[in-house]
């Protein structure tokens, strides 16, 4: 790498076309191929504006290629086959996904300087697609509206998308924001819109926040999917000791039952002190 590095800033300044680094894209190297536009920048060289579109899209498949990864990780970890990331590790990945983002936003500067108002469009649609892959939520929402506002209007699937990357995380300003397009939408929209927040709560663990939107689709006459409904269900259940979370279990279980979704319920607790159970039917 190091000598096609020096190679390249032998050359005179007309030698460098796109053409250049898209042997690194092919190979898979993703990268290297960004590396090397932000290496040719660095050393004075005028790369194409289009080759820094093209190493932001390196940019982009080197993180999805990232996430796939760590995806594979955690299944490993979870299946009990691989140990757990130690801090350091987990440093490791954080330090790397970090840098790239970097050289992405480095790169979109380069184009918006040299490219003109023309390219802003491609630019943030390239960055939504980075936060995306990288899994930040608010960051994602920010180039939803930055799109929107060079006259660039994402597909709707991607706000679904981001929407539910921030109920994961539990942004609820971006969340707030982003459910704003639903009260224009049909029916059909709104149902998927929410069955998106709803999985992004349940991926995120918060389960609160899945049964109030449960409650919230069945006030608008929309029926959330069974496996959804199972899961938050299965999520309260499991934290029922957690503050709170009776009564929301407790009013989910009627909603669904008044709803017919669910059978007659069940709900009983064990005072072990008192040696007392409470049950009560739903």
């Amino acid at each position: 790498m190091g000598a096609i590095f020096r190679f390249f800033a032998a050359c005179p300044r007309s030698y460098f076309h796109s053409y250049d680094f898209v042997f690194f894209q092919e190979e898979g190297s993703y990268r290297d191929a960004a590396k090397l536009v932000i290496h040719l920048r660095e050393c004075g060289l005028k790369p194409e504006v289009y080759s820094y579109l093209i190493a932001m899209t390196a940019v982009v498949k080197e993180l999805n290629e990232f996430a796939k990864a760590l995806r594979k990780l955690k299944g490993y970890t979870k299946a009990g086959l691989v140990a757990e990331l130690d801090v350091a590790n987990i440093g490791l990945v954080e330090n790397y996904q970090e840098d790239l983002l970097a050289d992405g936003l480095r790169l979109s500067k380069w184009v918006i300087e040299e490219g003109g108002p023309s390219l802003n469009g491609v630019v943030h649609e390239r960055l939504l697609a980075m936060y995306v892959c990288a899994g930040r939520g608010s960051e994602a929402e920010q180039q939803l509206w930055e799109m929107k506002l060079v006259g660039k209007e994402a597909d709707g699937d991607l706000y679904d998308i981001v929407l539910a990357m921030c109920a994961s995380q539990k942004e609820a300003g971006s969340i707030g924001r982003l459910l704003t397009r639903m009260e224009v939408t049909g029916s059909l929209r709104r149902k998927k819109t929410l069955s998106w927040l709803l999985r992004g709560y349940i991926k995120g663990g918060h389960f609160k926040n899945a049964a109030e939107t449960v409650i919230k689709m069945l006030d608008l006459g929309l029926y959330p999917e069974f496996l959804d409904r199972a899961a938050v269900l299965q999520g309260l259940s499991r934290r029922i000791q957690h503050p709170g979370n009776v009564d929301t279990y407790i009013t989910l279980c009627k909603r669904l039952s008044d709803a017919n979704l669910i059978g007659p319920s069940l709900v009983y607790l064990h005072l072990r002190k008192h040696k007392l159970w409470v049950i009560k039917m739903l």
